[in-house]
């Protein structure tokens, strides 16, 4: 009866023995996709037109500087595009302009999450808080003549124009702003899904290549892309505006929204008591050798 007992007892001792705990690394990565959509002079509506809808691809890495903290390396690759025959304004509509670009960024993110790390608790969803910033490359183009055509060297509003109150050629890159929210659901311990929304504010108003006035015709007729500047500058059916005649609004500058998901994947480790470290080791092959010899001394049931 007590070999009975004593081998039960070592059964139900080795039944609560520490099983190897799994904790979550510090560095992930993830791929994701997603809607975008621009807003600034050649869009005066907010999120009511799918046509103004185009697609994102964005990837990084994630680092866990706290429970509640990560930050990220993220870039982001897509496109952007706008038209006034969809706008709202009747202005808009008449001035009668379209713009698509090709967007890269490359942005420096931290994530505020609401509850602590959701891969060391039972909690679902793990909202949390989006900002950073980041290096934008944009390159604003046209159709004419059923050509597709850049329209930053055409200077069409007057940026080429020997003398006079013109603008200067501006940049095809700025710095963003993102900021947004997102959720993480969690899938298994190395595996989430993250939901997001970021609006990405910028120091320029030329993602569209409109933002001042218009220039004189015949004077930007005779810069070097003169006849095609002109062109694609108004497409006003009244004919080309006076000089000075508002062409955009530069006293709002140009943003846009992300709206994507994607694929969290950070490893998982596995460590116990004794894992690590040879001696813990031998300690558990000299338990496990001595729970062998009790279990050969044990009577057979039956």
């Amino acid at each position: 009866m007590r070999k009975i007992i004593f081998c039960f007892a070592i059964f139900v001792s080795m039944l609560h023995h520490p099983k190897p705990i799994q904790a979550q690394s510090r560095l992930g990565i993830y791929i994701g996709a997603g809607a975008t959509w621009y807003y600034g002079d050649m869009n005066d509506r907010l999120f009511t037109n799918n046509k103004l809808f185009r697609t994102y691809f964005n990837g990084g890495l994630l680092y866990r500087l706290h429970p509640k903290l990560d930050v990220l390396a993220n870039v982001t690759v897509g496109k952007i595009v706008g038209a006034d025959s969809l706008a709202i304004q009747l202005f808009n509509r008449k001035r009668n302009l379209n713009f698509e670009s090709k967007i890269v960024e490359a942005s420096l993110l931290l994530n505020y999450r609401l509850f602590r790390n959701i891969k060391s608790s039972k909690r679902v969803l793990n909202p949390y808080l989006i900002a950073g910033i980041g290096y934008l490359k944009f390159n604003p183009q046209t159709i004419y003549n059923g050509n597709k055509i850049d329209l930053q060297p055409l200077g069409t509003e007057g940026q080429f124009i020997n003398g006079g109150n013109y603008p200067k050629p501006y940049k095809l890159y700025t710095l963003s702003f993102p900021l947004g929210i997102g959720i993480e659901i969690p899938l298994s311990n190395a595996f989430s899904v993250r939901l997001e929304y970021a609006n990405h504010f910028t120091l320029t108003d030329y993602l569209d290549d409109v933002s001042t006035k218009y220039a004189d015709s015949t004077k930007l007729v005779a810069t070097p892309n003169g006849p095609i500047s002109v062109a694609v500058s108004s497409n006003l059916t009244a004919g080309y505006p006076k000089e000075g005649y508002g062409r955009g609004n530069p006293k709002q500058r140009d943003s846009f929204s992300t709206f994507g998901i994607s694929i969290l994947y950070t490893p998982v480790n596995f460590h116990g008591k004794g894992s690590s470290g040879n001696s813990g080791g031998s300690r558990n092959k000299g338990v496990i050798g001595k729970k062998k010899k009790h279990k050969k001394s044990c009577p057979a049931f039956g």
